[in-house]
């Protein structure tokens, strides 16, 4: 049975992003397992996505599927992921890089240790993007037989503004990434504002970058609508 697992932040935007997910796996009777993270100590904690997925495929049977906290699941993804029986599965972008916002890792020997082997090598270069250290991984392991790989098509990380623009029309999201990342550049401006642009950057009409920001969140409020999810968002889940 397909567990989807994650992990958020304390604020106000990944929690409701968090609830519209787990809403939406739940809409397919998919599990799920998610844990909220204080801001701060996720700062802190060197590698710890890699660190959190590692402990995961320890602590879980059965196949599981990370998926990032700010994403949609807009149909029944459990007969895909199910059939699947490669060690792990992820998109490549292109079919050149790989995107580590939906991993599907199995439960087999191999999965397990190549999430181990991530966790190792993400502490030995904390610097280094741990998306990065994941396909320089995977593609030496799968290169050595080490590993079995799916690739997964873009409908099960399709983000919501960019991969219309890199595949046309022709793909329908499945599980949607919604950019909660964009919100964040907002909110380190907001923050470095005094109290009249504050008050400025709340008024949509007046300014592009928040005019940007209601949009994403009216595309988020849709598709959660679309599955009669009653949350939403709004500017001031950001202030």
């Amino acid at each position: 049975m397909l567990t989807i697992f994650g992990f958020h932040t304390d604020d106000k935007l990944y929690t409701k992003h968090a609830n519209i997910l787990a809403c939406s796996a739940k809409k397919f009777d998919i599990n799920v397992h998610f844990h909220q993270v204080f801001k701060d100590d996720w700062q802190k904690i060197i590698a710890f996505k890699p660190k959190f997925i590692a402990q995961m495929r320890r602590e879980l049977t059965g196949k599981i599927l990370f998926v990032d906290a700010d994403a949609i699941i807009l149909k029944d993804i459990r007969p895909f992921f199910e059939a699947i029986e490669e060690d792990i599965a992820v998109h490549y972008i292109n079919d050149t890089r790989l995107i580590s916002s939906t991993i599907f890792i199995n439960d087999t020997p191999n999965a397990h240790l190549l999430m181990d082997e991530w966790e190792r090598r993400q502490l030995q270069q904390p610097e280094v993007w741990d998306q990065i250290v994941l396909q320089e991984l995977v593609d030496e392991w799968v290169e050595s037989k080490k590993v079995t790989l799916n690739k997964l098509p873009p409908n099960y990380t399709f983000i919501y503004d960019t991969s219309r623009r890199t595949y046309g029309d022709s793909v329908e999201p499945i599980i949607e990434q919604l950019q909660a990342s964009r919100d964040k550049r907002w909110i380190d401006k907001y923050q470095g504002r005094n109290t009249f642009h504050q008050w400025l950057m709340r008024i949509p009409f007046l300014l592009k970058s928040t005019r940007k920001i209601v949009g994403r969140h009216n595309v988020v409020n849709a598709r959660a609508e679309s599955l009669g999810i009653n949350i939403r968002l709004a500017i001031d889940d950001l202030i």
